[in-house]
């Protein structure tokens, strides 16, 4: 059945055709016969070149269609390649599980992975992703098979946290300390929806004399109470400030979250020469980053909240994470510098349905879209953090939340050794003694 424009266009013609006919006639160019002639000619000319007009678009829509489900299927193909090799390196336990490196770059740099890079002993578990497109899979087989293999993942992962050391005590410290046993680990924090890497969470990890491994939940508290602390926040900085250099080099956008205690930031002894190492580092204020806990930021003392203001004074920023009350004083925290809260994902959800007051307001006060701005006119950007599974990251985008952060885009990862050695400077010198 001919399109609606075809007859138009037929029309059109037919009545150029009459009219120039018409025109020979008149004005006696030729005669009545060779008139309409002429008029059936210049009809079947312009027919012609319409069709051929209409037959290069044609082609030419066609050759791009082509070409998208060409690389559509690619795209397709490469992605089930993926799983089914990393479904078999699961099943079988074997290979060089790899797999985490490339779920969590997404679209890092080459020089920003040179200094993240997994270790062989976590990053077949705590690295792994499951692709995008994979995790909203329709076929009911595929379901299955993600979720066979969410369970697989989720148990090994139980079996790697029962090899970490529950406590330390503050001789484990001060030994991990003297050896050099203090571990850089990096996580990215991603733009959403882009899921572009824009910073780096830096966290410690201290190795004991047999291997294993502690998260700080196991020795900060040793650490305060053997007044190493600052040790530690001494050589955690000057590693973050080695490593943002390095990255920097490539992208100035990326920066570093790096904790700190504030019982550091309010230490007398301390807090000079860690200012002063930081002013000659000032350039580097807009990528690093300085974060705490929102219990102790809140609970700073005098000294911390003046010293705190001198690092906002060279440009340095803070951030405030481990968030357990929504209802915080947004006018304080522009005031004390703080331009990051990290919220769990989940919690950020909830409350915006109403689940507990945010930011003074009453449980459902303010519309969930409005929330990050809300934060934003105080210059605060939320960070949605814990992120775990793609229906979490459909509801945080939902807030117009700009940052996310959680074992989705990356697990914990250590910088490797060869990066951290250049770094290095822990000597007796640069350490006071405990």
């Amino acid at each position: 059945m001919p399109r609606v424009s075809d007859v138009l266009v037929v029309l059109t013609y037919a009545m150029i055709a009459v009219v120039a006919s018409l025109a020979f006639e008149r004005f006696g160019l030729l005669s009545s016969g060779l008139a309409w002639i002429m008029g059936a000619v210049v009809f079947l000319i312009a027919g012609q070149v319409h069709a051929a007009a209409a037959r290069a678009e044609e082609r030419r829509t066609l050759a791009r269609d082509l070409h998208e489900l060409r690389a559509a299927n690619m795209s397709l193909l490469e992605e089930l390649e993926q799983v089914q090799t990393r479904l078999e390196t699961v099943e079988t336990g074997t290979g060089p599980q790899r797999a985490g490196a490339a779920a969590s770059r997404h679209e890092d740099g080459d020089d920003a992975e040179e200094a993240y890079e997994l270790s062989d002993a976590v990053e077949g578990v705590e690295g792994y992703s499951i692709p995008a497109s994979a995790a909203r899979a329709q076929n009911p087989q595929d379901e299955r098979l993600i979720a066979d293999l969410m369970s697989r993942l989720e148990r090994a992962g139980q079996s790697t946290a029962a090899n970490l050391t529950d406590a330390a005590d503050p001789d484990i410290v001060r030994a991990a300390l003297d050896a050099n046993r203090i571990d850089l680990y990096l996580q990215p924090v991603v733009s959403l929806p882009q899921r572009r890497t824009y910073f780096y969470e830096g966290f410690s990890r201290l190795r004991d004399e047999k291997g294993g491994v502690l998260a700080p939940a196991a020795f900060l508290q040793a650490a305060e109470d053997a007044n190493l602390i600052t040790d530690l926040d001494n050589l955690m900085l000057f590693r973050c400030v080695q490593i943002i250099r390095r990255l920097t080099k490539s992208d100035r956008r990326i920066g570093i979250f790096c904790n700190v205690s504030l019982r550091s930031i309010a230490d007398e002894e301390f807090f000079p020469a860690f200012l002063d190492f930081l002013r000659r580092n000032s350039d580097l204020a807009g990528s690093l980053i300085f974060e705490m806990t929102q219990a102790a930021f809140e609970g700073r003392s005098a000294t911390a909240a003046r010293n705190m203001a001198r690092l906002a004074d060279y440009g340095f920023r803070f951030s405030i994470d481990q968030v357990s009350n929504l209802s915080m004083d947004l006018a304080e925290l522009q005031r004390a510098g703080v331009r990051f809260a990290k919220v769990e994902g989940r919690r950020l959800v909830d409350a915006a349905h109403g689940a507990e007051p945010i930011a003074g307001r009453e449980p459902g006060a303010i519309a969930s879209e409005d929330i990050a701005g809300l934060f934003a006119r105080y210059g605060v950007d939320l960070v949605a953090e814990k992120i775990e599974t793609e229906s979490t990251v459909v509801e945080v985008l939902d807030l117009d939340v700009g940052y996310a952060q959680g074992h989705l885009f990356g697990a914990p990862r250590p910088v490797r050794e060869d990066v951290i050695a250049e770094t290095d400077y822990a000597s007796a010198g640069h350490r006071r003694a405990g």
